[in-house]
C-alpha cells in the first residue's frame, strides 16, 4: 500500500507516513535542518535583491534572521558591494542563469565557457564559496512545463557531486506545480535528499495559475528541505509551514521569473515605486497610495518601521523614491518574519501568518470605509487563500503527537 502524493493512504488504513510527518512538524520548534548548508541557513528570511540596490537593504537586514541573495553570474561582482560594507549576514549568489537558458535533459545547467573549456558544475559552485558565499547555489537552467525529465536529470547530476555546502536550485515552470505534474515534482525534490531553493515560474503572479499551488506549495515544504526564493510573501507562508528558510524579492521581476522563450509581460508604465503597505500585506504603487488620499491627506497611513520613523506611504511617488521603497518594506517584512519565527512551534508559526493575513483582508475594508468609497481596494487572491485555509492541514488523531 502506497501513499499518494497528497498524504492520504488508499484504502483509509490509518494515518500516513507524510500525516505522521506533519504531525510531528507541526509540533516542532523548527523544521528539520540538513547538515551543511541547511544547517546554516536555518530559520532565516532573507532578501533577494539585485547588486545596485545592497545599499538600500544593508541597514535594515536582521544578522540573526536575514541574509542576502544577490544575483549575478560573477559571484564576486554580485557580492562585492555587502563585503566592502562589513556585512555579517549571511550572503548567496544566485547566478540566474534559467533568465535566458532552458534546462534540456543533455545541459541541465547553465554552465559558462572559459575559451574553448566549459567550466564544470562543481567549478561554478566553488567559485560561489570563494567569492563569499555561505553556501552555493546550483546554476540550473528554465525547467519548462511539463519538464520532470530534464528536472530528473539536474537532480541526478546534481545529487552525483555530493556536497553538503551546495543548494540545489530548481526554476520551475509553475505548471509543475499544479495538479497534473506535482506528484512527479515533488517526488523528485524529495529525493534530492540537500536543500531545494525553489523559483516559481509564469507571467503574472504564479500563485494564482490554480487553486492547487498554494496547498501543493505547503505540502511540498512539508515533504523537502525547502527555501523558496525569489518570491514574495509566499516566503513567510511556507516558512510558516516547514520550510527551513525563505528570499522575499525586492521588487515584482525578482519575485518570480519567465520562461526565457517569453517575454515578460509589463503590467504598468508607472515609474512610482512598488511601495508595501503594512496594514494590508499587499504592494500598490505608490501613485495608486496617493491618488487614494489625495483628498484626505490626514487618513494616509504612517509607517513606524526602522525605514520610515513615523513618516506617511504617501511620500514614495518618483523613480528616485525605490530605495527608499525597498528599504521601508525589507524592514517592515524583517519584523514580520522574527515575530513569525518567534512562535514556539511550526504550527504557531502556520497561525500567526493566517492572523496577519486575515487582519489585511478586513483592512481593506476599513480604509475603504474611512476613504468614503465603495472600491478601489480590492484584497489580491493569495492574501484571500492565506486569510481562509486552514492554518494547518488536519491531522488524524492517530497520526498527532501528544
Amino acid at each position: 500500500m502506497t501513499d499518494r502524493y497528497d498524504g492520504s493512504r488508499a484504502g483509509g488504513a490509518g494515518p500516513s507516513a507524510l500525516e505522521r510527518r506533519k504531525a510531528a512538524l507541526a509540533a516542532a520548534s523548527f523544521p528539520p535542518r540538513p547538515d551543511g548548508a541547511g544547517a546554516l541557513l536555518g530559520d532565516r528570511v532573507l532578501v533577494y535583491l539585485r547588486r545596485e540596490q545592497t545599499d538600500a537593504v544593508l541597514p535594515y537586514a536582521d544578522p540573526a534572521r536575514g541574509g542576502l541573495v544577490v544575483t549575478g553570474a560573477d559571484p564576486g561582482h554580485a557580492l562585492g558591494p555587502a563585503l566592502a560594507a562589513g556585512t555579517r549576514l549571511p550572503l548567496l549568489n544566485d547566478p540566474v542563469g534559467y533568465e535566458t537558458v532552458r534546462a534540456t535533459v543533455a545541459a541541465p545547467f547553465v554552465l559558462p565557457a572559459a575559451g574553448l573549456v566549459t567550466v564544470t558544475l562543481a567549478e561554478v559552485l566553488d567559485a560561489q564559496l570563494r567569492a563569499g558565499a555561505i553556501a552555493a547555489l546550483s546554476p540550473t537552467g528554465y525547467i519548462p512545463a511539463g519538464g520532470t525529465d530534464v528536472l530528473r536529470e539536474a537532480a541526478r547530476q546534481f545529487g552525483l557531486l555530493g556536497r553538503a555546502d551546495a543548494i540545489f536550485t530548481a526554476p520551475l515552470d509553475i505548471s509543475l506545480l499544479g495538479p497534473s505534474y506535482y506528484a512527479t515534482t515533488a517526488a523528485i525534490l524529495a529525493g534530492i535528499g540537500t536543500p531545494v531553493a525553489l523559483i516559481l515560474g509564469g507571467q503574472g503572479d504564479p500563485l494564482t495559475q490554480s487553486k492547487h499551488i498554494i496547498p501543493n506549495l505547503r505540502d511540498l515544504a512539508a515533504r523537502v528541505p525547502l527555501i523558496p526564493i525569489r518570491t514574495d510573501f509566499n516566503a513567510l507562508d511556507l516558512v510558516g509551514h516547514g520550510a527551513i528558510a525563505a528570499a522575499i524579492g525586492t521588487g515584482g521581476s525578482v519575485r518570480h521569473t519567465v520562461d526565457p522563450f517569453e517575454k515578460r509581460r509589463a503590467f504598468s508604465r508607472d515609474q512610482s515605486p512598488s511601495v508595501l503597505w503594512p496594514e494590508l500585506v499587499s504592494f500598490f504603487k505608490g501613485s495608486k497610495i496617493n491618488e487614494l488620499f489625495g483628498a484626505r491627506p490626514s487618513l494616509a497611513p504612517r509607517c513606524d518601521c526602522a525605514a520610515c520613523g513615523g513618516r506617511r506611504l504617501t511620500r514614495f511617488l518618483r523613480r528616485e523614491h525605490q530605495s527608499q521603497a525597498i528599504g521601508h518594506a525589507a524592514a517592515v517584512w524583517t519584523r514580520w518574519a522574527a515575530d513569525l519565527l518567534d512562535a514556539p512551534t511550526v504550527r504557531g508559526r502556520a497561525q500567526y501568518w493566517r492572523n496577519l493575513c486575515a487582519g489585511a483582508v478586513a483592512h481593506h475594508a476599513v480604509f475603504l470605509a474611512q476613504l468614503q468609497l465603495l472600491e478601489g481596494l480590492t484584497p489580491q487572491e493569495p492574501l484571500k487563500r492565506w486569510a481562509t485555509l486552514p492554518a494547518w492541514p488536519s491531522i488524524p488523531a492517530a497520526a498527532a503527537v501528544p
